[in-house]
């Protein structure tokens, strides 16, 4: 976990790295939502945040993306990878 706080238009956000340089962000959790914190380590299954709409949102939902060494990557095709289907 490298982030858990407030983060601009995101909202309450959430930032995990994920080793190999693949890093993963939740955001428009909302307020108390967050689950965990900076630093802290989590297990795949592990509940990390609730939904909320904070920040620029316009509904209640997580903003999921996906980082691949430091740069934003189309989630569907990375976690089709995985056999994870969006």
């Amino acid at each position: 976990m490298t982030y858990s706080g407030y983060n601009g238009g995101y909202g309450n956000y959430i930032r995990i790295d994920n080793g190999d340089g693949v890093g993963t962000g939740y955001g428009h959790i909302q307020y108390g939502g967050l689950l965990v914190g900076s630093g802290q380590w989590v297990n795949a299954g592990q509940m990390i945040a609730l939904e909320g709409d904070t920040g620029n949102s316009f509904g209640c939902h997580v903003h999921f993306e996906v980082y691949v060494n430091g740069s934003t990557v189309n989630p569907v095709p990375f976690m089709a990878q995985y056999g994870i289907s969006v």
